[in-house]
């Protein structure tokens, strides 16, 4: 089992038991959809690939049986899904993180061909689908990735396979075809051991051989640097010495540094066709990851590598200086980090002896691993004050990784810096660099300083000068935290969190046996708070307060918003004292939140009371929240009150008439201490209780207050006291509960991979609610939710306020009330029960998915169904009577949001989590090798406190998942009637005329809809009326299509067909609409629905009028083809669509045979005939829809296939040869096509200026047109065939369908263009494309062969 599962809280870690078997019955499921003889069968197993993703984030246990039958059973799904893109997409992600996390325990071959067939069908082909580009980029990315995780699995003999499919492309190097087969050599070649024997010196020296052969060209480059270093790092028996002259010249070349006035590129470099460049990963940059992982891997004992490894560190190192950044800077920067974390990889394994005993002289030794420091260090010395903060925190953790390999050259470099940076007057800024190196190595610093090990030379100064410089730091510290010098503050704060990480307890009087036993913690406690205070007090919020609906108490200055490290200083260093000095600081604490109010740092403040709470909340609770709550509480008993609070006998100290009001000062100051209180209560848990009464009086006194920000500060505080009492949180997190083996005055660190069941880790204690705060809990719901439901209800039906003032207030602080408590309880209040269908009981079991719960349960189902309709009748009323008030609608709407999206707040606390965890620094990570005290691990350790946090968050996550899927997986369960109400009302909400309740109610509204996809169709026909309807506000249009541009929507579409002819003709219908903001909405949408569209299900193209709810697919199919003509007198951008959507359905029915024949020859048909359309953007997309559905004839058949099929006449011969036998036909259309000009982009400029189409279109516009043109095809091939010419060119490719109707057709097409030849204008002066059309004519007749075909003589 996972640490993370293993620590749970204990409720949730026993339900973890249940996982195993539950994930064996989701596999089972699977199984039972997939029926291989129906290939539409894939669809139905789509909704369980979120469901086996959910097993893999949650780290659940599982049987390997069952891991290895959902692997082979997504590969079937996956080869037999070859025109499902969106299929093979969802599938090929699971399969990624599949293998990716058991590829050490499973054992399967899988073939590489499959994977490069359809790679080469879907994406080097000229046939494209009608995929939009988004779904088209992600299928190749997923390709990409599947290829890469089932490298080590592809059998014996398949490099020599692959190298014989690509070496042919490799030959002539000035073609762009070998940059394709670079690529692909790249993408497949498999260094398993499998294909060992294939990779010998001459193969390399063939490699060599071919890489030379394209001089300046990054991206040639990258693809072989990659191949190498994989051969390099996996394969030991080959001899590299006579290539490494030749490989570190070229990794030289490859960073691109200036030399003397050079611009630091190359000066002719090789150009790469745009497709190949998107189509492999090249981002034109220097592959310094790949650069660093052969050079780390070639270094050997008596190899000359290293030597060469220093000549470039040589010729390189000037260019890490501040004073020589440049664009190369973030290459070096990488080049540093890989460096050194892949050394580290390296010798992780060296010492896990994964290169056998055989391969034991290939090890680093001491003087292998101190050379390769050594040449670091010169990287570091130049970059550790650098300009760019990502390289100096790159050199930083750097030398806190290599301290750990060799401290004897890593920390007396540090140490002098250090100094040096103390004593400077002018380089200040040197000093925030040098804190955060020592922060960052801090570990290693005690672990040398306590360390028996030789490892320290004499001359040195050994553990003494370390822990001096550790003294020192820590004493300079205090000096470091400046209001005004916001860097250096942080970087201080790290370092002291870094330092008491470190030690497993802080005592007043420490021993000669403790890390700093001259030191005298209680002094330098006591200066540490005066500073510490003198900050809080100097402080100025780094934006404007926000004092609006949803302000955090939070937020605030650079301490709580740039980073965590104030507040993991000040929880490590609370939770690690005595509890003297705890005591001592306790009332230091305390007299100083007692004296001070400081509204510019409430959230500095309430972490500090937090923190002191979260230590020891029996004597925080009497020392801090006590005193605050009786100094509100007395505050507000002078204050006038409304009688909205929830008081049993409630009345209003103050007549109607005159609005009651406070002074801003006294406000200010109950404002903050209420916040406060709500910060420093997070932890509190039961020592809450002695408080009880306390905390009722002064939450009732602050809603019953006429200030709306006190109101706000009541809700800050009721939310966090329900969360302090029910939720499972960790206690005593920050104590040290395991000493260091070699030091006990250090706390020893640990790694989740050493965890296992057979030595388990002693877990974290949980704060798990008591039946005393369980029923407190359920008080203060009484009190202030089931009151306020009451309230609510009453001021709806009867109005009992007289005063429209009054009632606006009442409604506000109830609703209030509402969602506080709402936000409070969280997923603890239980769901919605689903509604039944077929028959199912309503006591029958709901399945189990995965464990998760985010505290006690509390409240009842009852209780959230009577809020629902209680908060339906109050939104209708709202809408009726206050429809333009904007906090009361998105108060409402917060509540529904909180009453329909069951665990939503959860998840989004992970998501916001997880990205703070991206700031995790290198000083709380101890490198899996460490050489100081020769012991080392499977993986990184981290403090025993940071685990339990991430423990933590696994937890928030489990329970934001635990009951999500199950509804979306099961057809036997609809949404509860409760629920489709909160839905209907958001969908009005969604329709509002004021943007911020349109915005807030919609992404309240996908919320509901994504987890019950049931619901869609009902949104979509609602909303697409909204496009239709002339009457229709704009506001309503805006609001539709923000809904129905979201993913979720459109994926729905793809597979009901109501929901799709009605969005379709809802689309085309909307023209009317005279707005320009409903007609971008418009635009925006139409495109989006392009870049997503993901094909058609056979429930839409099989679709009939009898049969399904939605029209037949060939009614629908007519009627947009009557809607894209241009008799329509529809705008041109509707007949664009109009056209597009036609050639969409044309092509999504592509591969069914009973609708193919039939749409495709009406269609073609269609667009033959707007080729002489007066539109010039039909025109061009008229020739991109031929291009594409003239693909095959029965023309380009061999003899014998003739001979086989006999002499068969076209599919679509009959449609098209009665429009093109038209009188006029090709005259007209030859003189439009003529005269269809794109004009490049550097044209534009030079000849317009800054004017252009610009002038002339709409951004909607040219989006749109932009998009259309982009659509026809670009042929990934041949990227040089089409080029953009002067602007009275022809384009070549346009010619391109005459070549395919003559193959199509047949002699019939070559007589009637006989008898319009002549009738084609003769180009006067300056129309040079009229002649350069009847030039590609007659290239594409004799191309076609058509009149070979035919016995006919050109």
């Amino acid at each position: 089992m996972h640490l993370y599962n293993a620590w749970l809280p204990p409720p949730v870690a026993e339900e973890t038991k249940k996982e195993k078997e539950s994930f064996a019955r989701v596999v089972r499921s699977v199984k039972e959809l997939h029926r291989p003889d129906d290939s539409d069968s894939v669809y139905s197993t789509l909704k369980w690939v979120s469901v086996i993703e959910l097993f893999i984030k949650a780290k659940s246990e599982v049987s390997l049986d069952d891991v290895a039958a959902i692997v082979e059973l997504g590969f079937q799904l996956f080869h037999m899904s070859s025109h499902k893109l969106y299929v093979q997409v969802r599938w090929g992600n699971v399969l990624v993180k599949l293998l990716n996390k058991y590829r050490k325990k499973l054992s399967l071959k899988v073939q590489w061909r499959p994977f490069y067939e359809a790679l080469v069908n879907t994406h080097f082909t000229r046939n494209t689908g009608p995929e939009g580009w988004r779904l088209r980029q992600r299928h190749f990315e997923t390709l990409n990735s599947l290829v890469r995780s089932c490298r080590r699995f592809f059998p014996q003999g398949s490099a020599s396979e692959i190298w014989s499919e690509f070496r042919a492309l490799l030959e002539n190097p000035w073609h762009n075809s070998s940059f394709e087969g670079a690529g692909f050599l790249r993408l497949f070649l498999p260094t398993n051991l499998d294909n060992k024997d294939f990779f010998t010196h001459d193969w390399i020296k063939l490699a060599i051989h071919h890489w030379d052969s394209i001089p300046n060209c990054q991206f040639w480059n990258s693809q072989w640097t990659a191949v190498t270093a994989r051969v390099i790092k996996n394969y030991n028996h080959i001899d590299w010495e006579c290539f490494l002259p030749t490989l570190f010249t070229r990794y030289l070349n490859m960073f691109e540094v200036p030399v003397a006035n050079g611009n630091g590129s190359y000066p002719f470099a090789v150009d790469v066709p745009r497709n190949t460049r998107l189509f492999f990963s090249n981002r034109s940059a220097t592959p310094a990851k790949a650069i660093a992982k052969s050079i780390v891997n070639l270094l050997r004992p008596g190899s000359s590598a290293q030597q060469h490894f220093e000549k470039l560190v040589n010729l390189l190192e000037q260019y890490y200086h501040p004073s020589n950044g440049g664009r190369w800077t973030q290459s070096l920067d990488r080049f540093l980090f890989y460096l050194v974390i892949t050394f580290e990889k390296r010798l992780q394994h060296e010492k896990k002896n994964e290169y056998g005993s055989k391969q034991g002289e290939l090890c680093l030794g001491p003087s292998e691993r101190a050379s390769f420091v050594n040449a670091m260090l010169k990287f570091i010395d130049r970059g550790q004050y650098s300009k760019n903060e990502h390289l100096s925190e790159t050199v930083a953790t750097a030398t806190s990784i290599l301290s750990y390999v060799e401290p004897s050259l890593v920390l007396p470099f540090l140490s002098s810096r250090f100094h040096m940076a103390l004593e400077t007057m002018t380089a200040t800024h040197q000093l925030k660099a040098a804190v955060t190196s020592v922060a960052f190595a801090g570990r290693s610093l005690f672990l040398t300083s306590l360390s028996s090990s030789p490892s320290i030379p004499d001359g040195i100064g050994g553990a003494y000068e370390y822990i001096d410089l550790l003294m020192i730091s820590l004493s300079n510290a205090l000096l470091g935290m400046d209001a005004n010098d916001p860097p250096k503050t942080l970087a201080t704060m790290q370092l002291i969190g870094s330092i008491f990480s470190n030690m497993a307890s802080l005592e007043d009087n420490m021993d000669e046996t403790s890390l700093m036993s001259t030191i005298c913690f209680s002094e330098w406690l006591d200066e540490f708070l005066c500073r510490l205070f003198a900050l809080l007090q100097h402080l100025e919020p780094s934006s404007v307060l926000n004092e609006g609906l949803h302000s955090s108490a939070t937020s605030g200055t650079f301490l709580v918003d740039d980073g965590p490290y104030y507040f993991c200083m000040l929880e490590i260093l609370l939770g690690r004292l005595s509890k003297s000095l705890y005591n001592q600081a306790l009332k230091k604490i305390s007299k100083f939140v007692k004296a001070n109010i400081l509204p510019g740092a409430i959230g500095e403040v309430g972490l500090l009371c937090c923190a002191c709470v979260h230590s020891n909340p029996e004597e925080a609770v009497i020392q801090i929240i006590e005193p605050l709550l009786l100094s509100v509480i007395s505050s507000l008993k002078e204050t006038p009150t409304t009688g909205f609070g929830g008081r049993e006998t409630s009345q209003a100290s103050v007549s109607s008439k005159a609005k009651p009001t406070i002074s801003p000062a006294l406000e200010t100051a109950i404002d903050y201490q209420l916040k406060v209180l709500s910060v420093a209560i997070t932890y509190g848990g039961h020592a809450l209780l002695r408080c009880k009464d306390l905390f009722k009086e002064a939450i009732v006194s602050a809603f019953d207050s006429p200030s709306w920000k006190v109101n706000g500060a009541g809700d800050h505080v009721l939310r966090s006291l329900l969360d302090s009492l029910i939720l499972y949180y960790p206690i005593n997190q920050y104590r040290c509960n395991w000493h260091h083996p070699a030091a006990a005055a250090l706390e020893e660190w640990i790694s989740t991979k050493d965890y296992s069941d057979d030595k388990p880790f002693e877990g974290p204690k949980w704060h798990v609610p008591s039946d005393e705060e369980v029923q407190f809990a359920n008080e203060l719901l009484d009190l202030h939710f089931k009151s306020s439901l009451d309230d609510l209800l009453r001021i709806c039906q009867t109005k009992i306020q007289s005063d429209l003032g009054n009632e606006k207030e009442h409604l506000k602080v109830t609703l209030l009330r509402l969602d506080s408590s709402l936000q409070g309880v969280l997923s603890c209040l239980p769901d919605f029960r689903p509604s039944p269908r077929k028959g199912m009981g309503e006591e029958d079991q709901i399945p189990f998915l995965i464990a998760g719960a985010k505290g006690a349960c509390v409240g009842s189902v009852e209780l959230r169904e009577k809020a629902a309709e209680v908060i339906h009748v109050a939104c209708r009323y709202l809408l009726e009577e206050k429809s333009d008030d904007s906090i009361l609608m998105l108060l409402i709407i917060r509540i529904m949001d909180a009453l329909g999206n069951y665990g939503g707040s959860e998840y989004e606390e992970w998501s916001n989590h997880r990205q703070a965890l991206k700031l995790e620094s290198a000083a709380i990570i101890e490198p899996p090798i460490n050489f100081i005290v020769s012991s080392h691990s499977k993986g990184k350790r981290r403090p025993r406190w940071m685990l339990i946090d991430k423990t933590y968050m696994h937890n928030t996550w489990r329970a934001s998942q635990s009951s999500y899927h199950l509804f979306r997986t099961s057809g036997d369960v609809s949404p509860s009637n409760y629920l489709i109400l909160l839905m209907d009302d958001l969908l009005r909400l969604s329709l509002h005329n004021y943007e911020t309740v349109r915005i807030l109610a919609g992404k309240a509204l996908l919320k509901i809809i994504k987890r019950w996809p049931s619901m869609i169709s009902k949104c979509v026909l609602t909303l697409t009326e909204n496009l239709g309807n002339p009457n229709s506000p704009e506001y309503a249009v805006l609001g539709s299509c923000a809904v129905l541009s979201s993913q979720t929507v459109l994926k729905h579409l793809m597979m009901d067909s109501k929901s799709f002819s009605s969005f379709v003709i809802g689309i085309l219908s909307s023209s009317h609409h005279e707005s320009l903001k409903a007609q971008k909405a418009i635009n925006e949408l139409f495109v989006k629905f392009n870049i997503l569209f993901a094909g058609l299900s056979k429930q839409i193209l099989r679709a009939s009028g009898v049969h399904s709810d939605g029209p037949d697919f060939a009614d629908l199919v007519s009627r947009i083809s009557c809607m894209s003509f241009e008799s329509t007198n529809l705008h041109w951008r509707y007949n664009l669509m109009a056209n597009r959507l036609l050639l969409l359905l044309a092509m999504a029915c592509r591969n069914d045979p009973d609708l193919s024949l039939r749409t495709l020859s009406q269609t073609a048909g269609h667009f033959l005939k707007n080729l002489k359309s007066q539109l010039p953007q039909t025109r061009i997309l008229a020739i991109s829809a031929l291009n594409s559905l003239l693909k095959e004839s029965p023309y380009k058949m061999s003899a014998e296939d003739e001979e086989l099929q006999g002499h068969n006449k076209s599919s679509l011969e009959g449609a098209l040869s009665q429009i093109f036998q038209e009188e006029g036909f090709f005259s007209e259309t030859l003189n439009s096509l003529s005269h269809v000009h794109i004009i490049s982009d550097t044209e534009t400029t030079a000849s317009r200026g800054s004017h252009g189409s610009s002038s002339f279109q709409s951004l909607a516009d040219k989006s749109i047109t932009r998009f259309y043109f982009d659509f026809s095809s670009s042929w990934p091939r041949t990227p040089s065939w089409i080029s953009l010419l002067a602007s009275d060119t022809f384009y070549p490719n346009f010619a391109r369908i005459f070549k395919r109707l003559f193959q199509e057709c047949g002699m019939p097409v070559l007589l009637a263009l006989k008898a319009h030849w002549r009738s084609l204008q003769m180009p006067r002066r300056g129309q040079s494309s009229v002649l350069l059309l009847k030039h590609w004519l007659v290239y594409c007749i004799l191309m076609s062969k058509a009149f070979q075909r035919n016995g006919t003589a050109g």
